[in-house]
């Protein structure tokens, strides 16, 4: 559900603003308005140092070091610029090494030789021409009519040389020209660089753990000041500049915490209901089971003020879904294993809500599994759980996967039909009523084309049929002459029956996926069976096999159990529920994350 909001109007005198702000900076309840974007010099310059300080944070994260946190000699402005310079100068000898690194590269093959003997000769009028070719390319010839010395032959690559003291002999072949440097001089300045780059990633190494925390500190302490610069701003000036306006929402269940400081403060205040002109912040606030999807919803978008938040309604679906591509009770087991070892190890608030999602998928999967008959890819039919199997065959998987989608659908139209009812009046509930009734219309005559025994209900589905069909024509938009309605019921009729069918059809998913986790689970278990053929090591290799088998089977099983109910959710579920949004995040006033880290 949405939290519903208070608006307040705070009346200030000018000199009391700031103390105000900052009082109410400790608060940490109110939304503030944003009345402009505008930003100060000072804003800025503090922005620009927050996301300086952020970028190397990010980056001493990655290095995970376990070095023993050291004090630090010197405030955190200067960690920071001697950080940036460890970095660039790391990034400039990377570049002078892997110059380097080609260089030698291209000499290696000639290996180690004093150039002055090449002076030397042509001292005395001997001179040296150094070639490379392929080998195919080369010309025995050549050693008959010249002085040709092969000096290496690297990948099908010949280097020669060639001695001559007139003319320069005529060698189809790609001369090779030497760097100024000689190739020990080159080892010895890339031995020499790549040390300089150990002591810095040393350095950055054994300083992570103190500039972390430094850095971490200068963060959170900067983020306040930007956001309260950000909130000066945000004040109306009136009676000259004497008076300042501020304004703000609070989600109603806070409001005595915030009157009471108003109150305290001698504060003058105006406050009332928020409404949807308002364009209020959105605060999601759901019971436990709905809150561990919130992350979920929030991937899409939040939903308008006065919209209902679907986070509730699609959660069991989701869950369902997910149990149905993964059906294996073994999975299942592995999936709640999973979900209490993140729980008990990780202290993140993120990663605690995705420990308590994977732990119901895999109790839906433990279902699923049950109901379809798989157990890590072996068929439950004949054993003790068998009368438990209720979906045995992929004809019955498959229109039970059609029934999932027909009903979320449904589902769907309802919620469109409340939520319009809460918004504009009951009567616009009617349209979206009469749509269900003619799709469960429809639902119910389709079952027949699947082979599913309707006959008891074909007698009656005239009624809810003919019923939806008229307030579809007559209802579609209250505020129109019923003509310009049966009009414009025609095209609703046409859109209601072309997306419902199209609809329908994305739910195969579900019954593709479910069937690939089970064939693959068998599939694997057939081929690990034949390893147990051979002597000694067979069980070895078969236990490997397995193992990395149904690793795979459960990883692909969990990103496809994943994403495939994510569309079906914000592209199905949420097109037929008629979903607005984008709302608007609640972040009070002293909460607001004024930067990524």
């Amino acid at each position: 559900m949405i939290e519903k909001m208070r608006k307040y109007t705070f009346v200030l005198y000018h000199q009391d603003y700031p103390k105000f702000l900052a009082d109410l900076q400790k608060l940490g309840v109110v939304h503030l308005v944003q009345n402009t974007e505008e930003k100060t010099e000072t804003l800025m310059k503090n922005m620009e140092q927050l996301e300086e300080y952020a970028e190397q944070l990010r980056f001493l994260k990655k290095l995970k070091s376990t070095a023993e946190k050291t004090a630090v000699p010197y405030p955190a402005q200067v960690l920071l610029q001697k950080i940036q310079q460890a970095r660039q100068e790391k990034e400039k000898l990377e570049r002078l090494a892997e110059t380097l690194r080609k260089q030698v590269r291209e000499l290696e093959p000639w290996g180690h030789f004093d150039y002055n003997l090449v002076k030397s000769l042509q001292q005395v009028g001997v001179k040296v021409e150094f070639y490379t070719c392929l080998k195919n390319h080369f010309k025995p010839q050549w050693q008959e009519e010249y002085a040709v010395k092969i000096i290496n032959e690297v990948n099908g690559i010949l280097y020669f040389v060639v001695l001559y003291t007139d003319e320069k002999p005529e060698i189809e072949a790609d001369p090779f020209s030497f760097h100024q440097h000689t190739l020990q001089e080159l080892e010895s300045q890339l031995k020499e660089t790549e040390h300089k780059i150990k002591d810095i990633d040393e350095y950055l190494y054994n300083i992570a753990p103190a500039a972390i925390e430094l850095f971490s500190n200068e963060i959170e302490n900067l983020s306040k000041t930007c956001e309260f610069e950000e909130a000066v701003l945000q004040g109306i000036d009136e009676a000259e500049g004497k008076v300042k306006i501020l304004q703000g929402f609070i989600p109603q269940r806070l409001e005595p915490e915030l009157v009471k400081f108003l109150e305290s403060e001698n504060v003058i205040y105006f406050a009332n209901d928020a409404t949807i002109e308002d364009n209020p912040p959105v605060l999601l606030r759901n019971n436990w089971f709905a809150r561990l999807f919130e992350p979920i919803s929030k991937m899409y978008m939040l939903p308008y003020y006065n919209e209902l938040d679907l986070t509730p309604f699609f959660a069991p679906f989701f869950m369902l879904f997910f149990g149905f591509c993964n059906a294996d009770m073994v999975y299942g087991v592995l999936f709640i294993l999973m979900g209490l070892i993140l729980n008990k190890k990780m202290k993140n608030p993120l990663i605690k809500s995705i420990s308590g999602i994977a732990v119901l998928f895999g109790t839906s999967s433990i279902i699923f599994g049950l109901l379809m008959g798989s157990a890590l890819g072996f068929d439950l039919k004949g054993t003790a759980l068998n009368p438990f199997v209720l979906i045995r065959d992929n004809n019955q998987i498959f229109n039970f996967s059609l029934l999932l989608g027909a009903i979320q659908i449904l589902f769907g139209t309802i919620i469109n039909g409340v939520k319009k009812a809460l918004q504009y009046g009951v009567k616009y509930f009617l349209a979206p009523f009469g749509t269900f009734l003619f799709l469960l219309s429809l639902t119910i005559l389709g079952a027949g084309f699947l082979g599913v025994d309707n006959s008891a209900l074909i007698p009656y589905t005239k009624y809810p049929l003919w019923i939806g069909l008229a307030l579809m024509m007559l209802f579609n938009n209250p505020a129109k002459n019923p003509l310009i309605n049966i009009l414009s019921g025609l095209w609703l009729l046409y859109n209601v029956v072309t997306g419902f069918f199209g609809d329908i059809l994305s739910y195969i998913r579900l019954f593709a996926l479910g069937v690939s986790t089970s064939i693959l689970g068998m599939v694997i278990n057939s081929i690990g069976m034949q390893f147990l053929n051979i002597k000694i090591l067979g069980p070895i290799i078969f236990f490997i096999f397995m193992a990395a088998g149904h690793t795979l089977n459960i990883a692909l099983g969990a990103l496809s159990g994943f994403v495939h109910p994510l569309r079906l959710t914000f592209v199905e579920f949420y097109k037929n529920a008629n979903f607005q949004g984008p709302g608007i995040p609640y972040q009070p006033f002293g909460h607001k994350k004024m930067i990524k880290i």
